[in-house]
């Protein structure tokens, strides 16, 4: 069992990765700070050089369709990019 300081130590953080459509730099700093609003987001980056576009989201406590639905009700295209 961990207690006091090192629980937080050890919190577990996921990362999403998801393919979108996002194709400005401008579009994707909207909807970065629109994302690290949301509770539960640390941080994401995206390539838009790669032709997926390529999103990846660290957090904890958030559930992929909560970012999925974030990305798309700002019009763009999210979704989960599989191996």
């Amino acid at each position: 069992m961990i207690t006091g300081d090192h629980a937080a130590e050890t919190q577990l953080t996921d990362l999403f990765i998801f393919r979108t459509n996002i194709a400005k730099k401008s579009d994707f700093s909207r909807l970065k700070g629109n994302l690290e609003k949301e509770q539960g987001i640390r941080s994401c980056t995206i390539d838009l050089e790669d032709c997926d576009k390529v999103l990846r989201v660290e957090c904890e406590n958030i559930t992929m369709n909560k970012i999925v639905e974030e990305v798309t009700r700002h019009g763009f295209l999210c979704e989960e990019l599989e191996d």
